[in-house]
């Protein structure tokens, strides 16, 4: 073969490279992630009543039952991976949840993965990463919900309102999903839109004008982050705006 036949295999090869990395990424994308094995049914209580510890705010107590459980699997290490975030321990938590990208939980750990990114301000990685959890969990109300308010702190609003109003339909109940399109609404200067978002969703006069208080998204401070990271609800009046924090339903 002579050298300017190679020179021009040479380029067809390279142009052709992303494209092959794209169908690759795509077929892996289409088999989902691999399924996770079965548990014992001891393991299984013990992981649950850890997600319910979880979810009360009690991450520290939740790293304790994990050290006493001794669970080796994927959701044990997911658990421990949301409650190092939870408790600012953001570089072990950000190393589990990259380890736990190409197991049963990867889904959840790119979910995981956002939610850090979010917390520390990196808004384009947290997109990044929840459009990433989005791809794996499209009809999950939680992770859609997540994706769009990380669109909203990076600026993307339209692509936001698109992923905000996804996961109210697939869920009428995610009180945070509700809370932040009204927010995101205040934002785009929709101040009507959002006055009637509050009164399908029977939103409050007080909530409703907490929330439009909150829509200039200051940036985070740190006696903030403790609440951000457990996307709770707060006050008598539960508003709940932020971001979720994932929880395993049911562990297989």
């Amino acid at each position: 073969m002579n050298k300017a036949r190679w020179s021009q295999c040479v380029l067809c090869i390279s142009l052709l490279l992303p494209a092959w990395a794209a169908l690759a990424d795509a077929k892996q994308a289409k088999a989902g992630p691999p399924a996770c094995e079965q548990v014992t049914q001891e393991d299984k209580t013990q992981l649950e009543m850890i997600g319910r510890v979880l979810a009360e705010g009690k991450a520290y107590a939740a790293l304790a039952f994990l050290d006493a459980a001794k669970i080796d699997s994927p959701p044990a290490k997911l658990y421990r991976a949301h409650a190092l975030r939870q408790t600012g321990q953001f570089q072990p938590a950000s190393e589990l949840y990259h380890q736990l990208t190409s197991t049963c939980m990867s889904g959840l750990a790119y979910q995981g993965l956002g939610l850090l990114a979010e917390m520390q301000e990196q808004h384009e990685a947290a997109t990044s990463y929840l459009r990433s959890a989005s791809n794996l969990l499209p009809v999950d109300s939680r992770v859609r919900g997540d994706y769009g308010y990380a669109l909203m702190r990076f600026g993307d609003t339209q692509t936001a309102l698109s992923e905000l109003l996804t996961a109210i339909e697939l869920d009428g109940n995610n009180r945070l999903a509700i809370h932040n399109l009204i927010m995101l609404m205040y934002k785009m200067g929709q101040d009507e839109k959002a006055s009637q978002i509050a009164r399908d969703f029977n939103i409050s006069d007080a909530s409703l004008q907490s929330i439009r208080d909150e829509s200039g998204m200051p940036a985070f401070k740190d006696s903030q982050r403790q609440q951000f990271s457990l996307g709770g609800c707060y006050g008598n009046t539960q508003i709940c705006t932020g971001i979720l924090s994932p929880r395993l339903e049911v562990v297989q």
